[in-house]
């Protein structure tokens, strides 16, 4: 095989892909012709799986365990949103119209009922949906623009609160297709095609964010300052804009900064690490992306993560940078959580990445005995691999074991390639490392150990605790795909 280039030293994260969900879509009977999935969406406990047939299937993370499946006869499912403070309640919405919020009571072993309906788009198309922060509350956006929100009872809050009907309001219509919602402290974020507006929920004011209008398909969303000496801040608010631009505003609509990708995304895509296919990293430069970016999602330890049908992109909105954008074919759609993707694909194909730091992966492909796979990324991230740090997730032992399963019939050039790394590792606590951080380390911004720049001038500064989660978010993930235990604990629920 020829010589794999090294990718350059500002890159030291990857996506990588280690399960493959396939069994998993065959298993639900989602891999044939006739059944599509058609939305997911992922939380700490579960990943959903809306279908063509109205069914959604609820799917436990730990073990890949099927609990439930809910039915809707009012279509398929269009729009599926877990409540992110509690975990016992999911809303989805169907291609008639209707918005459903259901109580799974899977804790107290009930079976789950439908606590808040709402025709109030019926006959529409919802695009986007998302729940309140703190309360039990739904908000849904239309193809016309309108918007609304429904109230959800709840058998916890005692005898009978389920039987309560809660009116369902309209927040506002705005001029044109609702494109992304989002809600956080008490405001909600709507991006249309033209615009983005701010909507106080409670004292019902609204605020148009920029002056400029657009047209088409641009996502926003809220960007909480919850870390080191953030706490307490208001979350900012990102707008995508034509031209690869994306919009900083502040808590009140008022746009600071303007950031220019264009230029910044001329460099050459870092690959997928993928079971699939072997890496390939080409370090030609591209041609500048003018992009249009359809969502825009908070991911992972303060990056800005969207998408098109052709590629992933992260980006650190701190100083401005792209951590790095990945080639993902036919993309559809996206869920994330913490730093886990789930991509919906056209043909309905489902896969899972991570992002994680290059030695994390290196560990990870280890421990699968992926062999050639491992030692590609190793010549890859070299300069990651070489440093000291990396000595706690690949000593030096585990890549001469690693050497002695490669093939010198099949693999000499990677061999070569991987006894030259070797022949620059750097001993845990190595000083020369110490010193290359301390020079890596600027007036304005931080080199993190997990390969974020950290604006210091305009964010402020974290410990290596508090910005480390990256680093110490490794899930043992391996086994879990080895044996699908789908558990049929409750029989389908239909309403």
């Amino acid at each position: 095989m020829p010589s794999i280039p090294a990718v350059p030293e500002n890159h030291s994260l990857v996506l990588a892909e280690f399960d493959c969900l396939d069994p998993l879509l065959s298993a639900l009977r989602l891999d044939s012709g006739r059944l599509k999935c058609t939305c997911l969406a992922v939380s700490r406990k579960w990943l959903a799986l809306g279908t063509s047939a109205g069914g959604l299937h609820l799917i436990q993370k730990e073990g890949w365990k099927q609990r439930l499946i809910l039915t809707h006869k009012e279509g398929s499912i269009t729009q599926v949103a877990c409540c992110p403070h509690d975990e016992d309640f999911i809303a989805v919405t169907t291609s008639q119209g209707l918005v459903v919020v259901w109580e799974l009571q899977l804790e107290r072993r009930g079976r789950p009922e439908r606590v808040s309906v709402s025709w109030e788009h019926r006959g529409q198309n919802i695009t986007s949906l998302c729940w309140d922060t703190s309360s039990l509350r739904v908000f849904a956006g239309d193809s016309g623009g309108k918007v609304s929100y429904l109230r959800a009872g709840s058998s916890k809050l005692g005898k009978g609160s389920t039987f309560v009907i809660f009116p369902v309001q309209t927040v506002t219509t705005v001029d044109s297709r609702v494109v992304q919602l989002g809600y956080q402290d008490g405001r909600l974020l709507v991006s249309s095609l033209s615009r983005c507006y701010l909507c106080d929920t409670e004292k019902e004011k609204f605020w148009r964010v920029g002056n400029k209008e657009r047209d088409g398909e641009y996502g926003a969303c809220f960007f909480p300052q919850n870390r080191g000496l953030l706490v307490g801040q208001p979350p900012l608010l990102y707008c995508a804009r034509p031209g690869s631009r994306i919009w900083e505003a502040s808590f009140t609509g008022e746009v600071l900064s303007t950031h220019q990708f264009k230029q910044l995304l001329a460099c050459p895509p870092l690959p997928l690490i993928t079971y699939r296919n072997e890496p390939n990293y080409n370090p030609a430069q591209k041609s500048p992306q003018s992009l249009a970016f359809p969502k825009l999602l908070y991911f992972g330890d303060q990056n800005l993560l969207t998408w098109t049908d052709s590629a992933v992109y992260i980006f650190t909105p701190q100083n401005g940078q792209v951590l790095l954008w990945t080639e993902v074919k036919d993309l559809v759609d996206v869920a994330v959580h913490r730093s886990e993707l789930f991509c919906l694909h056209g043909s309905g194909r489902l896969s899972h990445l991570s992002l994680l730091p290059a030695e994390r992966c290196v560990e990870r492909l280890l421990r699968r005995e992926s062999w050639t796979l491992a030692a590609t990324v190793c010549c890859m991230f070299q300069h990651v691999v070489a440093t000291s740090r990396a000595r706690k997730c690949v000593p030096l032992d585990r890549l001469e074991h690693l050497k002695a399963q490669l093939s010198s019939r099949t693999h000499p050039e990677l061999i070569n390639q991987l006894e030259e790394v070797m022949a620059k590792l750097e001993p845990l606590d190595s000083a020369s490392s110490s010193r290359r951080s301390s020079i890596s380390s600027h007036e304005s911004f931080n080199v993190l150990d997990c390969g974020i720049y950290r604006v210091i001038s305009r964010r402020g500064s974290q410990s290596d605790e508090e910005t480390s989660s990256l680093v110490n978010h490794s899930t043992s993930e391996e086994e879990r795909l080895k044996e699908f235990s789908f558990m049929q604990e409750e029989d389908q629920v239909d309403h």
